[in-house]
């Protein structure tokens, strides 16, 4: 039965063989000859090298050997032991910086190389395979939680379409509404930096932008599609409409470890805060200026401007020129002065863009 031996590398310049013959008894040597061949050799040989013996002299700049194996990273996997003549302080301390595992005088007796080689190979298996297994975890857990997350998605998504699926007069309701949020929303990256909208901000924004009436689910039909022949809403049934912003966040908070995403607190301020007003005259916390997240701010102009420009079950619609006129009046309650002059300057683009097509052809 063969004997195991573990795969080593010696580059030496083959003077004297007598010590890679003692060698050869307890491992598998390959020899190289200089840097050059050792590098060649070494990366031919990655995933069965045990060790590296690095032999002086080999070259004429040894340090300079030892810094290419490092910087190729073959240290960080494979011990690497070098025998010297040299006991330069410097010497050594710039060696060890380099990566080498350990020094060794080239007068040391073969068993004591023999053993370090022995126990260094055995310490780097084991780290190793540490190394692996804790790689191997952290893929199982980078699955799971790449699953959740598209669980999570899933959810949002289908609570989304079964609250738009309600409102038929209001189709596409949530993709307008996510195009409008990230036109406007880069605008104000460009024109006033100081709200700190990155591209990245501004697409998880435009993201969940979809979930801002998800808590109209909870919202009985008689109310929700309460037509205009009926009469407006009385104080009791507005009072019951309005609810749906912090039914809305009830249901985020009951999505399975949301909290943990970078898109829950988007998803949470837009949900209960898009009907708040910059005076402090909206809902359902009253909240006024700069205490409404900027997201909340930039989605509640959306979607007063999609109400507004579409046909609902309790209005017509109106036109475009009407509906710039009654938001920038303020005859939908009062905005961030930044977020309407924002809106005037993106709102003709997002028309011909995203309304203009689907209200004519609906006309």
């Amino acid at each position: 039965m063969a004997i195991f031996k573990p795969k080593i590398l010696i580059i030496y310049d083959g003077v004297d063989s007598s010590f890679v013959e003692k060698l050869d008894v307890f491992f598998d040597v390959i020899r190289a000859a200089d840097s050059k061949q050792a590098l060649k050799t070494a990366f031919a040989n990655t995933d069965s090298l045990a060790a590296i013996v690095f032999e002086e002299p080999m070259d004429d700049d040894t340090l300079g050997i030892l810094k290419k194996f490092n910087g190729l990273d073959i240290f960080r996997k494979t011990p690497a032991i070098l025998l010297t003549e040299k006991t330069e302080q410097v010497f050594l301390s710039r060696a060890f910086d380099t990566g080498i595992f350990d020094i060794a005088g080239k007068d040391s007796p073969f068993e004591l190389i023999k053993q370090k080689l022995l126990k260094f190979i055995e310490l780097y298996n084991n780290r190793n395979q540490l190394e692996s297994f804790f790689n191997q975890q952290m893929m199982t857990i980078s699955v799971q939680e790449q699953e959740l997350k598209e669980n999570q998605w899933n959810i949002i998504s289908t609570l989304g379409q079964a609250l738009e699926s309600r409102d038929v007069e209001s189709g596409n309701h949530c993709e307008r509404m996510k195009q409008t949020t990230e036109a406007i929303c880069k605008y104000i990256a460009i024109k006033y930096p100081k709200y700190m909208l990155t591209e990245m901000k501004i697409r998880q924004i435009a993201q969940v932008t979809p979930l801002h009436d998800i808590g109209k689910i909870a919202i009985p039909d008689r109310i929700l599609h309460k037509p205009e022949s009926a009469g407006r809403l009385t104080d009791e049934e507005f009072d019951i409409m309005k609810t749906h912003t912090v039914a809305g966040c009830k249901l985020i908070d009951s999505i399975p470890r949301f909290k943990e995403s970078a898109l829950y607190t988007y998803s949470y301020n837009i949900c209960r805060y898009h009907h708040e007003r910059w005076d402090g005259r909206g809902y359902p916390d009253h909240l006024k200026g700069m205490e409404i997240p900027i997201e909340a701010q930039v989605v509640a102009i959306a979607d007063v401007f999609d109400a507004l420009i579409c046909k609902r079950v309790y209005k017509p619609s109106f036109t475009l020129e009407k509906t710039k006129e009654m938001i920038l009046n303020g005859e939908c309650g009062m905005f961030n002065p930044d977020i309407i002059e924002s809106f005037a300057a993106c709102i003709d683009r997002i028309y011909e863009r995203h309304y203009k097509k689907q209200l004519e052809a609906s006309a």
